[in-house]
């Protein structure tokens, strides 16, 4: 028998994203998969609408009508899993029909990370509520991708898990699409709820598998396309910068973690 798996989705007012993102998984589910969705201090309207959906598969909600953030929300996912492997999906990332049977190939040995590969799709508002009325699916992935393209600073760090033990390897670390053993998350306790915001809450987990000598492995046939959307940028470099701070503090004299701190920084323009 293979191994269980459990995709938890967060979510905060984003129904159109998240309805195509569960339209994708919907084809793919097998009574040895789950999905939970988190409803992370979402309004009321936007969970009222989420029940008028249909679906042919069996979806877990958790609704947190505080706003307790991600890395909060993926934990109330975490103690409702009762997969072998944790898929980490975003609520608007769509994937094709071997993406979850693409993730689970790679955790046959050994506990281990999966990263997969990540496309960029610009897709307005309007064109989102007319691919929610779309009947084929194929057309809708297809639409999608011709309005794709890689994420440049994603592809950056695909050099950073060239090797499984590779130091720099937690850098990889992204939540967007990702699988891992639930008892490697179980192990560290899962993420830490002092990240707020935006950033490196994923990294901080990352980070401590790594110091765990877990492997990463890489699979860019596991692809996930990422809706783009508009965010105010000053206040996600505040955030950044605060769970930067917290992320130097709680590992302060380490070398490996301190150049991977520079990094962000740079990248971000920011000053710690």
């Amino acid at each position: 028998m293979g191994k269980k798996c459990s995709i938890i989705i967060p979510t905060k007012d984003k129904n159109s994203r998240l309805y195509l993102t569960l339209k994708c998984l919907e084809p793919q589910m097998t009574d040895e998969t789950e999905v939970i969705v988190v409803f992370d201090g979402c309004r009321e309207e936007t969970v009222e609408e989420f029940k008028t959906f249909t679906w042919s598969m069996d979806i877990k909600p958790i609704i947190s009508k505080q706003n307790v953030g991600r890395a909060a929300a993926r934990n109330l996912g975490l103690r409702e899993a009762t997969g072998d492997v944790v898929i980490f999906l975003d609520d608007d990332r769509l994937t094709r029909g071997d993406f979850i049977k693409g993730h689970l190939a790679r955790h046959t040995g050994e506990p281990c990370v999966v990263l997969g590969e990540r496309m960029d799709a610009k897709v307005t508002e309007n064109e989102l509520l007319d691919l929610m009325n779309e009947n084929r699916l194929e057309d809708v992935l297809d639409f999608v991708s011709k309005h794709s393209k890689k994420e440049f600073y994603y592809n950056i760090k695909k050099w950073f898990v060239r090797k499984p033990r590779g130091s720099y390897r937690f850098m990889t670390f992204i939540t967007g699409n990702v699988s891992i053993d639930r008892c490697l998350m179980n192990d560290i306790a899962g993420f830490d709820e002092s990240f707020k915001g935006w950033g490196y809450e994923d990294t901080d987990v990352g980070y401590r598998l790594a110091q765990k000598d877990i492997p990463y492995y890489q699979d860019n046939s596991i692809i996930c396309y990422h809706l783009l959307h508009p965010h105010v940028k000053a206040q996600k470099a505040k955030e950044e910068l605060i769970n930067l701070k917290h992320l130097k503090s709680k590992f302060p004299d380490d070398r490996v973690l301190g150049g991977a701190i520079r990094f962000y920084t740079l990248k971000a323009k920011l000053k710690l």
